[in-house]
């Protein structure tokens, strides 16, 4: 039990230690401490426009009145000064009444003694070191609330600022009198303390809730981090089909939960693309490299073996494997983006009219009857040499799979070009053979897919995925879809298996700039 109870605690101190360590717990903590100072910087800057405006003006009027009884002691000496303070002193009135004035005085006579004119029982001994302006405290005695008489039982501390100033007789040097003047400044000072009281509250307060929100901040960023990071470990593990799970806050975190989940969706994708393209060139290149074997094994176990005629029969399994491996190699450089040429300004029906032209009389070899349209379309920006293989692999996919196996219904193959809505040109090869299930026309586009009615037809499985890379090459999209009707009749046109498979190319159109010219280079290079 005890040792559970440590591992508990153990564990405990383990996540506040991880919490306290976060970057929301810091960042939350720095922005309550800089909202500390900056409210601390505020507090001071409205103390010296308030408070301390007012005690300097204060500082001004005393450093004034004393600079005048400098002048009274001059002209009327030691009399007149005390005449002055007698009538500015708040002292007392001839009743005996509370104080009416903030004003404050003390004055020494000649014999050093306090004179009857007084406000404070002594000079401050701040004030005796030196002749500058300087805070004070002191004892006074109130009024009675009832009567407004002083009442010497109560006694209350009030706070000062004043200075001191000797008189000196001007031919003796002789010190005749010390003033001290002074202003009552206890309210501010009240006023300044109880800021200052408030300020030191709000800090606690504020740095007490700075570590609240910390902790709780970061306990929400924890648990939303151990999402990403149990979901690592599960991908890690082998289950690819884990995603990171979405708060439904709309926050940055779920913005990255859905671009880590897609990242992870296109990862699996890839992933069960390999394996299905290491599954499918283990079935189509087994065959080859079986009777490749069978043939060598069987040249050497027979002596009286035709080895020309042995060379000859491998000789085109070979052909077969190069050219998968070639196309596959051609494949990976147009998906990397490695230019093939200048990219330029294609004229789409040229180019079309050339190709159709070269592939003509294999169409009518094949058996097909090989239609062309052609429409005035814009030009657009690409590999001439691209887009060339592109429309001979799709006429090669024609003539191996679209041939229709009907009676009474010619094959047909249609070759097209037209402008796109928006810009930009449409190239499309039909046919009105099988056609293809819509289930299996994307599929179609992977490498090494062959549908298994087309087993028997010879084929790598790869003419459709390098056209399919040659479109996202040119920033194009591929579409596959129904393709030419066998059957004219209203009632077999409404049937979606009367359709052949038709393929289509939209390029964009060509870039109206230099400058767009030079970022579709940069983008392909």
């Amino acid at each position: 039990m005890t040792e559970d109870r440590q591992d508990n605690n153990r564990k405990g101190s383990s996540r506040v230690f991880r919490l306290v360590r976060t970057t929301s717990f810091r960042f939350t903590l720095i922005t309550m401490i800089l909202f500390v100072i900056s409210v601390f910087v505020l507090s001071a800057f409205v103390y010296r426009a308030t408070i301390g405006d007012a005690i300097g003006d204060m500082e001004d009027q005393i450093t004034d009145e004393i600079a005048a009884m400098e002048q009274v002691y001059e002209r009327a000496g030691y009399p007149g000064l005390r005449r002055v303070i007698g009538l500015r002193s708040s002292s007392y009135n001839a009743r005996g009444s509370a104080y009416t004035k903030d004003a404050l005085y003390i004055l020494i006579d000649p014999d050093n003694r306090q004179a009857p004119v007084r406000d404070l029982s002594q000079i401050p001994p701040e004030a005796l070191d030196s002749e500058n302006i300087v805070e004070f405290s002191y004892e006074r005695i109130t009024a009675s609330a009832r009567n407004n008489i002083l009442d010497p039982d109560k006694i209350e501390m009030r706070y000062g600022i004043g200075g001191m100033r000797r008189m000196y007789n001007s031919e003796t040097r002789r010190q005749e009198a010390i003033v001290f003047v002074a202003r009552d400044i206890t309210d501010l000072v009240r006023i300044r303390e109880a800021a200052s009281d408030v300020f030191v509250r709000m800090a606690g307060v504020t740095f007490i809730l700075a570590l609240v929100v910390a902790y709780f901040s970061s306990r929400a960023f924890l648990a939303r981090l151990d999402d990403v990071n149990r979901t690592a470990e599960a991908i890690t593990a082998g289950d690819l089909g884990k995603r990171i799970p979405l708060s439904g806050a709309g926050d940055e975190f779920d913005a990255l939960s859905r671009n880590l989940n897609s990242m992870l969706d296109q990862i699996e994708r890839l992933m069960t693309g390999m394996k299905q393209v290491s599954d499918n060139i283990a079935h189509d290149l087994r065959s080859p490299l079986t009777r490749i074997r069978n043939r060598l094994e069987s040249a050497v176990s027979e002596p009286e073996t035709d080895y020309k005629t042995v060379v000859e029969q491998t000789i085109p399994d070979v052909d077969r494997l190069l050219a998968t491996f070639n196309a596959l190699l051609s494949i990976t450089r147009i998906e990397s983006g490695e230019r093939y040429g200048t990219m330029k300004p294609v004229d789409l029906v040229a180019l079309v009219e050339e190709v159709t032209e070269l592939y003509e009389p294999a169409a009518q070899d094949a058996g097909f009857r090989l239609n062309v349209h052609l429409q005035a379309t814009p030009q657009v920006m690409g590999s001439r040499e691209l887009i060339s293989q592109a429309l001979a692999n799709l006429l090669d996919n024609a003539f191996k799979y679209g041939k229709t196996t009907e009676a009474g219904v010619e094959p047909m193959i249609e070759v097209k070009v037209a402008p796109r809505v928006g810009g930009g040109a449409l190239m499309s090869v039909s046919d009105n053979g099988p056609g293809v299930s819509p289930i299996d026309r994307e599929r179609i586009l992977n490498r090494f897919v062959r549908l298994e009615k087309s087993r028997s037809t010879h084929g790598s499985g790869l003419g459709l995925s390098m056209v399919t890379a040659i479109a996202r090459f040119h920033n194009g999209q591929l579409s596959v879809g129904p393709g030419l009707p066998r059957h004219e009749d209203k009632q077999s046109l409404d049937q979606p298996g009367n359709y052949g498979l038709g393929i289509r190319i939209a390029f964009p159109p060509a870039p109206k700039n230099l400058f767009e010219m030079i970022k579709i280079g940069n983008q392909k290079g």
